[in-house]
């Protein structure tokens, strides 16, 4: 019987070994997304195509997901292989094995779920402008980033709540009815590919710099000016809400904290959120992220004018967030070292979770003591071999790869096999 068939057995034994060896969810669980980049494979190492063109290219792997409760995780569960070969689902295995792999405490308040979906982005273009529910934070550590990567996080200046609300609908408004315009047959994905770089291009035209001509998808050539004049107001409403938002420049290692600055959250039980968000930028220079947030909804505000368009929530959206005016150095995070763990760096500790930042060297091995609570380890950079106090090695893990530790197991070594190294721990909380 493989092992996997006997922890949905229930045999103690095959549930004991599962809760005393890395669980290593499969690289592959790709979601493809209209603004995905092109290095998510070849960061991960795994062969595949890019997505389908309607899906566009991957955008993100989802790296340990385990939530039935959240559509997205409960569509894209994790795999994970056993120390026997056999592979089975994440959630299916906490469906048997929680209370040993989540830890006791934990499985009582949770159940057979992960209170946190990391994942790995994959960015080439702008993701929406966006929100999330309150008390719902993300923090984002960039891995790789091609020169002049940015993205938008938090308002700039004052705004009025309602004129903003308004300038956005207004906004989709123009867009579809842009897009009534269109023959029934239109092709959507052309368009974007079209349209896209023309809006993106820059804040004010220029002389010659007239709206791309869209009359072989209208329903007659009588509708070319209004078309025309539509689109020169879209791309006035995609630079005016990029403006309203700080540009963040970013660097591999940057580490940012999306959640209200603590001068907004000052007020007993009220809970820290993550603020108005649109990762990526509008030049298309890629980025590679690790996200590290809860399982929750996202609440779309603005799409940047995107084909086919996509479900857009503004009442939502722009309840969910704070206006009061924020800067770049609100969200920016530095590590700094852990006292008395030599080659660990802190840098988030949110009301959801802690990361930490292990690096280990050559000559200095970093030790992960045993938690009450699973943790999660993501390499980020370089190969290391996690083993037992005793020399007992559990696995290797490479850049791009995860694990799920859990309850109780350890102490752990991570010894450098390549390097540099950088592994991201990951504290529920």
């Amino acid at each position: 019987m493989t092992l996997a068939r006997a922890v949905c057995a229930g045999e103690v034994a095959a549930l004991a070994r599962v809760a005393r060896s890395l669980l290593r969810p499969h690289a592959d669980n790709f979601v493809a997304r209209p603004w995905g980049g092109r290095r998510l494979a070849p960061y991960k190492g795994v062969a595949g195509p890019e997505g389908t063109e309607a899906g566009g290219p991957w955008g993100e792997a989802f790296e340990v997901a385990a939530c039935d409760a959240d559509p997205e995780a409960r569509a894209h569960p994790s795999r994970v292989t056993l120390a026997d070969g056999s592979t089975m689902l994440l959630p299916e295995l906490l469906r048997h094995a929680g209370a040993a792999v989540l830890g006791s405490a934990y499985f009582a308040t949770h159940g057979p779920q992960l209170s946190l979906l990391p994942k790995t982005l994959a960015i080439g273009e702008l993701l929406s402008v966006q929100s999330h529910p309150t008390g719902f934070t993300e923090a984002y550590v960039v891995i790789d980033c091609a020169p002049g990567a940015t993205l938008r996080l938090g308002f700039a200046g004052a705004l009025d709540p309602v004129q903003w609300g308004a300038r956005l609908a207004a906004g989709l408004a123009r867009q579809r009815a842009l897009t009534g315009l269109l023959r029934a047959d239109a092709d959507l994905g052309a368009l974007q590919r079209l349209v896209g770089p023309w809006l993106s291009a820059g804040e004010r035209s220029m002389a010659g710099d007239d709206p791309p001509e869209l009359e072989r998808w209208l329903r007659e050539p009588a509708l070319r000016p209004q078309a025309q004049a539509l689109l020169a107001e879209l791309r006035s409403s995609y630079w005016e809400v990029l403006g309203a938002l700080n540009e963040i420049p970013l660097r591999p290692g940057l580490v940012v904290h999306n959640a209200n600055p603590l001068r907004v959250t000052r007020a007993p039980g009220h809970p820290r959120s993550a603020e108005v968000h649109a990762l990526g930028n509008p030049q298309g220079r890629e980025a590679l992220l690790l996200e590290v947030r809860r399982p929750g909804p996202t609440f779309r505000a603005w799409d940047h004018v995107r084909w086919p368009v996509r479900e857009i929530a503004i009442a939502p959206a722009l309840a969910a967030l704070s206006f009061v005016p924020t800067a770049p150095a609100d969200f920016i995070v530095e590590p700094r070292a852990f006292a008395g763990q030599p080659g660990v760096w802190r840098s988030v500790e949110d009301d959801a979770f802690v990361l930490d930042h292990l690096r280990p060297t050559a000559g200095l091995s970093v030790t992960v003591g045993p938690s009450e609570v699973f943790q999660l380890l993501h390499a980020l950079r370089g190969a290391v071999a996690v083993a037992l106090e005793d020399g007992t090695e559990l696995g290797l893990l490479r850049a791009g790869e995860s694990a799920l530790v859990p309850a109780r197991l350890g102490p752990l070594r991570l010894v450098a096999r390549e390097g540099p190294v950088e592994v991201v721990q990951v504290h529920p909380r």
